[in-house]
């Protein structure tokens, strides 16, 4: 009584929620074996395979007070007093300690260390990143989707929100050659103004994007689960060769998932398909002019988003919606093309 429980079965007026006694804390298990070899030009080679096991990982906020499945599924009707807790209409369990999760990637980098005006560093992934429950800050996935019954958590172990399944970074510096006090002399002193001493500077990331989570709009469950997950009856997936446009209004075949009745739990998966990618590029441009001994003359300009590419979000997934399998948003973070152009005087 003193948490507002009431004497079945008079309606529930509050709601209870709690932290397991003896709450375990999470842990993860890290490997990884690496080899690097020396290359010609001052190159370093290297590829590495990593790993990262957790258990016992802190969940999403879960209801408990789930009406108990008959032969796997709810009943024909949402009744109050046959959950466990029916003087509750909620009672909720903090951060559940039941989170599993397991990341192996093979990493390969080139780097080059600066020579001859140049440096550069690339890194490719190749990774794959699963779990069973859902992160607090993913880059995919479907917010709610997380659990459906507590009972069907073996139904939760799905592609992370998180697994970017590739991913290539490079970054470079590069000194023209042309110039005073460089590879290719300018010695007229107008020309080597104009052409000499120019540098540039690139940084290039091109990724695979998040997975997404589709959902019921409409829970017809009837055990006051979290979510209900539609049926999966072919693959979602629809073929990349066809234009951005028609990517963006129909992301993926949205009649490849079926309602799945009253009291039934949907076979579709957590994450059963991918994001768009990510096309990230970055460059700039400067030089520098000596005025005599106490004064130097900077140019710089800086180009983000030099494609001028825009990045998308995830699609809608929440079946029953008008908007199931559309993409609408650019990504946070992403603009047009922005140029900026400064000069700087330095005495």
């Amino acid at each position: 009584p003193g948490l507002g429980a009431v004497k079945p079965p008079a309606s529930p007026r509050s709601t209870a929620s709690f932290i397991q006694q003896n709450h375990e804390n999470g842990y993860a298990q890290q490997w990884n074996l690496t080899v690097q070899k020396g290359l010609f030009g001052n190159m370093l080679f290297e590829t590495a395979y990593i790993a990262n096991v957790g258990h016992k990982l802190g969940g999403p906020n879960v209801e408990i007070n789930m009406t108990p499945l008959v032969n796997g599924r709810g009943p024909d009707r949402q009744d109050q007093q046959k959950r466990p807790f029916p003087q509750f209409s909620g009672v909720t369990q903090i951060s559940p300690p039941w989170g599993n999760s397991t990341y192996h990637s093979l990493n390969l980098k080139v780097d080059k260390r600066y020579s001859n005006g140049l440096n550069f560093l690339m890194n490719f992934t190749w990774a794959k990143f699963l779990d069973d429950v859902q992160g607090g800050n993913e880059l995919g996935g479907n917010e709610g989707n997380g659990y459906t019954h507590i009972e069907l958590r073996k139904l939760d172990k799905s592609y992370s929100g998180s697994d970017i399944r590739l991913r290539y970074v490079a970054s470079t510096v590069y000194e023209l050659p042309f110039g005073k006090a460089r590879r290719w002399v300018i010695a007229n002193a107008v020309v080597n103004a104009v052409a000499g001493g120019w540098g540039m500077s690139l940084i290039v990331e091109l990724r695979s994007g998040p997975p997404w989570g589709a959902i019921e709009q409409t829970n017809l469950s009837n055990t006051f689960s979290m979510a209900q997950r539609p049926n999966l009856l072919s693959d979602p997936n629809i073929s990349s060769d066809r234009s951005r446009a028609d990517m963006l209004v129909r992301h993926f075949d949205t009649s490849a998932f079926q309602a799945p009745g009253i009291g039934i739990f949907g076979n579709a998966p957590r994450e059963p398909g991918f994001s768009p990618g990510f096309v990230i590029m970055d460059a700039s441009l400067h030089k520098r002019w000596t005025i005599r001994e106490r004064f130097g003359l900077i140019f710089r300009g800086d180009f983000y988003n030099l494609p001028n590419r825009p990045n998308f979000t995830k699609p809608a997934a929440v079946r029953g919606r008008a908007d199931f399998g559309r993409i609408a948003a650019i990504a946070p973070g992403t603009n047009g093309r922005l140029v900026q152009l400064g000069m700087r005087l330095e005495f």
